[in-house]
């Protein structure tokens, strides 16, 4: 038997990156024990009434662990009952090094920490800032990555923001930023570069609140893709449009050819997550490449993701660069197009039915 005990009844409620804190600690537990072979009180002063979406969180994220959810504060003595400290608890879970085995997590828990509230402050920090990806590029690494974590600390602070609102928010700055491009002349032409740079920021925020909230799904991340490749080609479309209007016709030319070559390839890399029925990505060439292991292949890698796309075309259009970015936009979109269909041709070989049965599993992993 597992007693959770909180200082007082607001502790439990707190939001430690999106999810109450009585929540996480029941977590740690169930991950401890995953065949729920041990049963767990949550207790807190008479004070406290559990809220109905820290019941909803402890049900979701400890479907199988007998729970209780008790207002005494103070349980048991018995030497057949562990006494947990929750805020001691929550912190362990989310500070100590990966790989930790859970049985230290609980014995973290076993020491009362004099500063709850600031115990869970620093949980949360630590959660969000665990949120980025190993497979981060330059700019997201150390630029967009920052930014966005911050704001994903606002958002999770929030009841009822989930990482779908951080989708359709990134969605509407994508539209914004098109229609700057596509009726703003050339004042349009700057609006639209630093909403692309924002939109490019603002795309790490869904995947972040989605892992810091343990609530990452095929259809989030299907969604998130689809919302980040429509974008690319608003993006290109109307600043080609743009200077097509101003009548550049030769960078117009470069990125319409830019433009179909990126569109081609998006849409061979979705019809192949389709046919595969895996949920649709457009990470499987990079991940792909990831195997491979070798330096040239990892900064090739980093110069075509999407970060260093945003950056990069938006520092060309501020410093007056827009026809050259275009022409290089479409050098690089023809590299990356048959490299596309050279990794997607060689990788339907091997998921064919005659030939090495174990090449099926291949499959992209979705992207935050």
């Amino acid at each position: 038997m597992i007693d959770i005990v909180f200082a007082d009844a607001a502790t439990p409620e707190c939001r430690v990156a999106g999810v109450p804190a009585a929540a996480r600690a029941v977590h740690a537990v169930a991950r401890a024990f995953p065949d729920g072979d041990v049963r767990c009180t949550i207790r807190a002063e008479p004070s406290w009434m559990p809220s109905a979406t820290c019941r909803a969180e402890c049900a979701r994220l400890a479907p199988h662990l007998p729970l209780a959810l008790e207002n005494d504060g103070v349980g048991d003595a018995s030497p057949l009952r562990l006494r947990l400290d929750g805020a001691a608890l929550v912190l362990a879970a989310a500070t100590l090094p990966r790989g930790t085995s859970f049985e230290t997590v609980i014995a973290a828990g076993a020491t009362a920490t004099p500063r709850p509230r600031a115990a869970l402050r620093q949980a949360s920090r630590a959660i969000v800032f665990a949120t980025g990806k190993p497979g981060d590029g330059l700019v997201s690494r150390f630029v967009n990555r920052p930014i966005s974590q911050r704001i994903s600390r606002v958002l999770l602070r929030i009841p009822g923001i989930t990482p779908l609102h951080a989708t359709f928010g990134n969605a509407i700055l994508g539209l914004a930023m098109a229609l700057c491009l596509l009726l703003g002349g050339k004042t349009g032409l700057l609006a639209g570069a630093v909403l692309f740079q924002a939109a490019s920021i603002l795309d790490g925020v869904d995947g972040e609140m989605a892992r810091a909230t343990f609530g990452t799904s095929d259809r989030g991340a299907m969604l998130d893709s689809l919302v980040d490749a429509l974008t690319n080609l608003s993006f290109i479309m109307g600043v080609t449009i743009n200077l097509g209007l101003a009548g550049d016709r030769s960078a117009c030319t470069a990125g319409t050819a830019g433009l179909v070559m990126l569109a081609s390839g998006l849409f061979l890399i979705g019809r192949r997550a389709k046919a595969s029925g895996q949920p649709v990505n457009f990470d499987v060439i990079k991940v792909h490449f990831r195997k491979r292991r070798s330096r040239v292949m990892q900064w090739l890698i980093w110069f075509t993701m999407r970060d260093f796309f945003a950056a990069a075309g938006a520092l060309l259009i501020l410093f007056d660069l827009t026809p050259q970015a275009l022409f290089a936009f479409a050098t690089v979109t023809t590299g990356w197009l048959i490299v596309t269909v050279t990794v997607l041709l060689r990788t339907s070989r091997r998921r064919h039915p005659w030939t090495n049965d174990g090449e099926r599993r291949y499959s992209g992993r979705p992207s935050a």
